[in-house]
């Protein structure tokens, strides 16, 4: 026989036929294990594939790039198979002549084009996680419901068929002002056929409260540039240029197909190329609202908004209180609210605040007043003005105290639509005197968001004004009579014309003023706003021997270099100096004991430590500071700020990346400080990138975070007992959407630690004042035992992603008075209590154990005989791919609840006739029609489950118990099947069963 790698027709020798077959013999093996390697990188590669694309399916990226990279994947993939069947083919030749060395080469060389292929893709899996970005659409607030208003939905779904029509790349939303532009626009954001259809990359929402003169001395395309950037996730300093931050956004946006939505525009022009928005030709789209006959992107097809009719605006206005059955079964109230909708005129803002404000009347009485000061003749010349001042008269004067009425005028210091600061807010309202002894800021502005003159914003932290509701408010100001306010919002040129003599509150946010007179007395100025003064450069200290009345000054960005004369200012109380980029210290001596100061802001000025004379101001409350992450810590000078109750810090960091463990040691070492601080309710650490509450007071609740358990100590010390509610974070950030599954109730006091807990005096005090504890994503914990701390008080008990855990309990110590178990994604967890000690009986009610996928056992039995857990009511098994067998008696008198999902290889259950208690079972159909159990014993859990609502049902609806008897219907009963749900406990899959005449089930 010839070798295969010999010419063919070769005469050979033995000796010469030896060699060549050894020869052929390695080239075999080689072939063979390079076809091996390429067959190991094709499957890294196509399991990245999968993993790029459920990254992707999170992440926002270009889609062609994607796409493209998808491609060259499937492309490399069928090449690979080619190879594969060549490779294949050749085993199989004995006879012919085929070369083994092309092949071989062949494959080295994919092989190499693979790995060069893995390497794009981890690049763009990379790519995409650190861009960090909602894919497609940002959901905004949900606004409220217009889809039975035929109008309104007649002009969404025009925009969406606009939207779907490739004909149209730019789109126009206008009409005049108050007939619901932005809410049409919101709703077109969050609608599905844009979300779910795929048809965009990316949805970029752009308010004009963001961008529209913001600031003056801000281009409106620099402003546009902010926006787009940050919901690129593109990184971008304060100190980038217009071409720079283009040059970015171009990059991003080049190859994605986009949809921008800008509200409310009021330029001619506007340069998407100046921003970085390249042409929107590849199926791209922008949408705008204006109430002026503005085209700043050339052609556009219009939707045209305009007044509602009377039956639409009745829609409308039913939506804002359709839940609320003391109004809609009031039919004395409906007919007065149809009056009231009638009186809006058709328009949609006024139709939203009326509607809100009358929402909050219960009795016929007050919707009676309130349409009679509607119906009060309005001026021809501007009705819908009119009609909005007659209404805010109506909600101010009938729906606000004394003090919510100032604490409302107050906002208007601020510029219309201006991100008014929650905390800024609160901080002036208690300095004026404005909250009592009683009242509290968050009571108030809940008050003035339910009647809709103010709006939250997204994120909480700060509050709007609507536009015209606030041309209409300065009214009200004027015609009150014991404050005199002053708000100037443009440039001036007689500006000390003014009689500011008489003025408690003056206003100038930028307004570009750049001089403030030394002439003018301000005896009963009491607040002085300047903030974004980027002209006023000095203000003469003689300004200030007229203003001793002064509580409130606030000089946020301004270019001043000051120095304040507390002497004339003792009365102050919250002064704002942040931004202040060119002030490297206090701008004031502290002169005397007697000094008022309570608020104080430096953040973002030139001084990188907390200055040593702070310590003086013995009544301050609320300081917000900015440090040097590479300057000593150890010189904050708080500790004898006995009356500190808010203390934030921004760390300024050279650009160094905030890593957990650089903000983590950041915040040690200012936990170190804190010490003498007994007052301390509020301690938060800003970084670049993120912000972190170490200590947060939520009504009675003390929330604490602490990246070591040996820091707790310097916050807590005696403080233990002075709250309803403790909760400790160990390890573990306080987030809004807590890890804590829902299964377990909401523990109003709890330990949550990502670390060991090992004992000291502080933590044994905490865990007396606690319920609950949680231990998440802790390597070190084998057992629970091993922690050795959970006093008798412990009731609840989670532990989450623990992975060295293989027995939960060695000796039940401490577990005395534990009645939540819950066991969630422990992937080492074998063995649910050991058989090596004898077990006492335990108290636990709930027992829950999901996604534990090494469990094989759930052993209950103690060694002493019966169940450790006569106690049981609940018993939840989920995603338990290993469970075989759970040794128990099953004589639990008290279990009334049974789940089981997704246990395969669970094939018995040692059920019985005596579960007299058992009222709920949820498992799978399959599983259930498969358990080894004795039909009698099912069919007879079946019927107790109907007999347990017929109970139920009788001791109700007493009245019903002759049509259940003499009528063929279906009863839901407690007995479900949940094949589909992700979760047993949010599926509510009932089975039917029916009832017959005359006949008890």
């Amino acid at each position: 026989m010839a070798c295969p790698d010999v010419g063919f027709g070769a005469i050979q020798t033995c000796t010469g036929a030896l060699s060549l077959c050894i020869k052929c013999g390695e080239t075999k093996i080689t072939l063979t294990n390079s076809h091996s390697h390429l067959q190991e990188n094709m499957s890294r590669l196509r399991t990245l594939r999968e993993s790029v694309e459920k990254t992707h399916a999170i992440y926002w990226f270009p889609g062609n790039a994607i796409e493209q990279w998808l491609s060259e994947v499937d492309q490399t993939d069928g090449n690979v198979r080619e190879l594969s069947t060549k490779f294949s083919n050749l085993e199989k030749v004995i006879w012919k002549h085929v070369s083994r060395h092309g092949l071989i080469q062949e494959i080295n060389t994919m092989s190499a084009n693979i790995k060069d292929v893995i390497q794009k893709g981890e690049k763009m899996e990379h790519d995409l996680k650190m861009k960090n970005i909602n894919r497609v659409v940002a959901q905004l607030p949900k606004p409220i419901t217009i889809e039975n208003v035929p109008a309104l939905k007649e002009k969404l779904d025009r925009l969406i068929q606009y939207v779907n029509d490739d004909a149209h790349d730019t789109i126009k939303v206008h009409g005049i002002s108050g007939t619901g532009k932005t809410v049409l626009l919101q709703h077109l954001n969050n609608h599905e056929a844009i979300a779910n259809h795929k048809k965009f990359h990316i949805v970029i929402w752009l308010p004009a409260s963001e961008f529209e003169n913001r600031n003056k001395y801000q281009s409106t395309v620099a402003g546009i540039q902010r926006i787009i950037s940050k919901r690129l996730g593109l990184c971008i300093g304060i100190e980038d240029d217009i071409g720079t931050i283009s040059t970015k956004i171009r990059r991003e946006l080049t190859d994605a197909k986009y949809l921008l939505l800008l509200d409310d525009v009021k330029k001619e022009k506007i340069d998407l190329g100046a921003i970085g928005i390249p042409n929107n030709t590849n199926g791209s789209k922008i949408i705008y609202t204006t109430y002026l006959p503005v085209s700043p992107f050339g052609k556009a097809v219009g939707v045209e908004m305009g007044m509602l009719s009377d039956a639409d605006s009745w829609e409308l206005f039913e939506n804002f209180f359709k839940d609320m059955d003391d109004i809609t079964d009031n039919d004395e109230i409906t007919t007065i609210a149809r009056d009231v909708a009638k009186l809006c005129g058709g328009y949609f803002a006024l139709i939203e605040i009326v509607a809100r404000k009358f929402a909050s009347n219960k009795t016929p009485n007050s919707w009676r007043n309130g349409l009679e000061i509607l119906k009060r003749p309005a001026e021809k010349r501007d009705i819908y003005m009119k009609q909005m001042e007659k209404f805010l008269h109506f909600s101010y004067h009938d729906g606000l105290d004394e003090n919510q009425k100032k604490c409302f005028l107050f906002s208007l210091l601020y510029p219309k639509e201006h991100k008014i600061p929650v905390d800024c807010l609160f901080d002036c309202w208690a300095a004026n005197g404005f909250l009592g002894n009683d009242l509290i800021g968050e009571d108030i502005l809940g008050r003035l968001l339910e009647l809709a003159l103010l709006t939250k914003g997204s994120n909480g932290q700060y509050v709007t004004i609507n536009k015209i509701c606030r041309a209409a408010t300065i009214n009200l100001l004027q015609e009150h009579h014991e404050i005199k306010c002053l708000v100037v919002e443009e440039e001036r040129e007689n500006i000390q014309s003014y009689n500011w003599e008489d003025m408690h509150w003056i206003s100038l946010v930028d307004s570009g003023v750049n001089v403030l007179s030394t002439d003018v007395r301000c005896l009963k100025l009491t607040t002085l706003f300047l903030r974004k003064q980027s002209k006023l450069e000095n203000i003469w200290s003689s300004f200030f021997d007229h203003t001793k009345e002064l509580i409130v000054l606030d000089l946020y960005k301004t270019k001043l270099e000051l120095e304040l004369p507390m002497s004339s200012l003792r009365k102050l109380k919250v002064l704002y100096v942040n931004g202040c980029a060119i002030l490297n210290k206090l701008p004031f001596k502290i002169e005397g004991p007697n000094n008022m100061l309570e608020v104080l802001d430096i953040r973002g000025c030139l001084i990188n430590e907390i200055p040593h004379d702070i310590k003086s101001l013995k009544r301050l409350r609320r300081l917000l500071v900015s440090i040097n992450r590479e300057g000593p810590l150890s010189r904050l000078m708080i500790s004898e700020l006995s009356s500190l109750k808010e203390l934030i810090i921004d760390v300024k960091q050279n650009d160094m990346a905030s890593n957990n463990t650089c903000c983590n040691e950041v915040i040690e070492d200012i936990i170190k400080n804190i010490d003498s601080l007994k007052e301390l309710t509020t301690l938060q650490v800003h970084f670049k990138d993120e912000s972190i509450d170490v200590i947060q007071l939520s009504g009675y609740t003390l929330k604490i975070f602490i990246p070591k358990q040996g820091s707790l100590q310097h916050i807590l010390n005696e403080r233990v007992n002075l709250y309803n509610a403790l909760q400790v974070y160990i390890g573990s950030r306080m987030t809004s959407k807590s890890e804590i599954q829902m299964s377990i109730k909401v523990f109003s006091s709890f330990v949550l630690s990502c670390d060991q807990i090992v004992h000291d005096s502080v933590i044994e005090r905490v865990l007396d004042h606690v319920k609950a504890i949680i231990m998440m994503k802790d390597d070190s914990v084998k057992h629970l035992d091993q922690i050795g701390l959970l006093s008798r008080n412990i009731h609840n008990c989670l532990v989450q992603r623990c992975n060295n855990i293989k027995t939960l309990i060695l000796n039940n110590h401490g577990f005395s008075n534990l009645e939540t178990l819950v066991l969630s994604e422990c992937s080492q967890l074998e063995v649910l209590f050991s058989k090596n000690v004898v077990q006492k009986a335990m108290r636990i009610k709930h027992l829950e154990i999901r996604e534990c996928s090494a469990i094989e056992e759930i052993n209950m039995l103690s060694t002493s005989g019966g169940d450790i857990l006569p106690t049981l009511i609940t018993l939840v098994l989920d995603n338990l791919p290993r469970l075989k067998r759970i040794c128990s008696d099953m004589n639990w008198p008290s279990l009334s609840t049974l789940e089981i999902r997704k246990c395969d290889e669970l094939k018995e259950l040692s059920l019985n006739r005596d579960l007299t208690m058992l009222r709920n079972i949820s498992v799978e159909r399959q599983w259930w029609e498969n358990l080894r159990v004795a039909d009698q014993i099912k069919q007879e859990l079946k019927r107790q489950g109907i007999r347990n609502f017929l109970d139920v049902a009788a001791s109700i609806f007493v009245v019903l118990r002759t049509i259940l008897i003499d009528s063929e219907i279906h009863i839901l009963t407690s007995f479900r099947f949940v094949d589909k749900p992700s979760r047993v406990k949010d599926s509510f899959c009932l089975c039917c069963v029916p009832i017959h005449n005359g006949t008890n089930a």
